[in-house]
């Protein structure tokens, strides 16, 4: 399915669409259309079709939750794992077992309140320098600090880094 939003920074009133996990300008669309790469835009506005997404649409492997999710967990996972290892010295693992409970209530309550507004057809737009992509280079980037930190935890035996 393909939806489009305008750009509200964009003075010359241009819109982008959102198709697949990829986003066009109307240019670069009519291009895609005409080559046959993708299927022409449904003739419904963007913000009904925002209405109709179900929860599978959502969590679809090409669907806007995965990676929004997973990035913004990634982000409080590293942040307060490092500043947590910095304060008390205990590994990522041993964080976890000792408040799973409060770890776990953390996880679905960042999951629902991402995945909510999404589900009522909240668009997401910039604040200043805070940008749906800024969040989702962010989140990226906090997936592989993550990652690297548990490897090197792992490496280390167990042991916090720092």
């Amino acid at each position: 399915e393909a939806s489009s939003t305008s750009n509200p920074s964009n003075t010359s009133n241009t819109s982008t669409v959102f198709y697949a996990g990829s986003s066009y300008t109307e240019e670069s669309w009519a291009e895609a259309v005409k080559a046959g790469a993708v299927s022409a835009a449904p003739s419904e506005p963007a913000e009904s079709m925002a209405a109709q997404l179900s929860l599978g649409d959502l969590m679809a492997f090409s669907g806007p939750a995965p990676e929004l999710i997973n990035g913004r967990l990634a982000m409080l996972a590293f942040v307060s794992a490092f500043f947590a290892e910095l304060s008390s010295g205990e590994s990522v693992l041993k964080q976890w077992a000792d408040e799973p409970t409060g770890v776990l209530l953390t996880f679905v309550l960042f999951s629902a309140a991402s995945l909510i507004p999404m589900m009522n057809g909240a668009n997401r737009e910039a604040f200043g320098p805070f940008s749906p992509k800024a969040e989702e280079l962010n989140g990226r980037a906090a997936m592989i600090g993550f990652a690297a930190l548990l490897i090197v935890e792992g490496v280390r035996g167990g042991q916090a880094l720092f």
